[in-house]
């Protein structure tokens, strides 16, 4: 069994109280906490907040709100604030802005963990701008699939071919990372209370890098399934899109 924690600051940078948003009458945040209640093998479901708004919406939820002190530099710190008065020893974290995992993949990333320190997701690239756009977070593993690098830039980069060739030459060489982790408890609480913040995740504002330097190994799992992180208008009117389809 695992818990899992959803970090949900209510600011946000690139669209604003994104959390918050109203998609057919409930907000962002709680899409997420409810979707994750359909993974297998979950103790519970935690959202850990600085914002009272927040906790106000699972008031009568299954979901259990925390609120957690409004200094925390990032999202697994807040995840860490709640997991070190808990006894579970798999700790899952689900981006607040992840409504469209599947269930499915958390349980998967949830199993990982009986063999890595870390856990994760990816999915194929088949379109160049996502390739390109750094809002997009590509990762890099070995033939186990376990992190060589996340980044950012467009990698692996194609020196000598175009990017259709490239698609065609390898098997999905290029991947996207999918915003939840999955931690060992202990690793959990080291990273975030005995690591400092690394040299490549400071340029690159990329916290999983601290991780891999180090000398943690992540296992990054291929979902089955394609998730949005909403982080732009634009992921923001796909997700509304998407489940504003029949059966959605």
């Amino acid at each position: 069994m695992a818990v899992i924690i959803i970090p949900a600051r209510k600011g946000s940078t690139r669209l604003k109280n994104k959390l918050l948003l109203q998609v057919k009458g409930k907000p962002v945040i709680q899409w997420t906490a409810e979707n994750c209640l359909r993974a297998k093998e979950i103790s519970q479901v935690i959202v850990a907040t600085d914002s009272e708004e927040i906790v106000q919406i699972f008031k009568n939820s299954p979901v259990k709100a925390v609120l957690t002190p409004s200094d925390l530099k990032s999202g697994s710190d807040r995840v860490a604030y709640v997991a070190k008065d808990l006894r579970d020893e798999k700790i899952i974290n689900v981006q607040g802005d992840e409504p469209l995992l599947d269930p499915e993949d958390i349980y998967r990333v949830c199993h990982a963990l009986d063999e890595a320190d870390v856990s994760t997701l990816c999915y194929p690239i088949t379109d160049e701008a996502d390739y390109l756009n750094p809002n997009v977070v590509k990762v890099v593993t070995d033939r186990e699939g376990y992190a060589l690098y996340f980044s950012r830039s467009p990698v692996p980069f194609y020196r000598d071919i175009d990017f259709s060739q490239m698609l065609n030459s390898f098997r999905f060489p290029v991947k996207k990372h999918i915003g939840i982790y999955g931690y060992n408890r202990d690793v959990l609480l080291d990273f975030a209370y005995r690591l400092e913040p690394s040299m490549y995740e400071q340029i690159e504002k990329l916290e999983q890098l601290r991780l891999l330097e180090n000398g943690y190994r992540i296992k990054v799992i291929e979902a089955k399934k394609d998730s949005i992180g909403i982080d732009t208008e634009e992921d923001f009117k796909k997700f509304c899109e998407i489940v504003s389809k029949p059966n959605s």
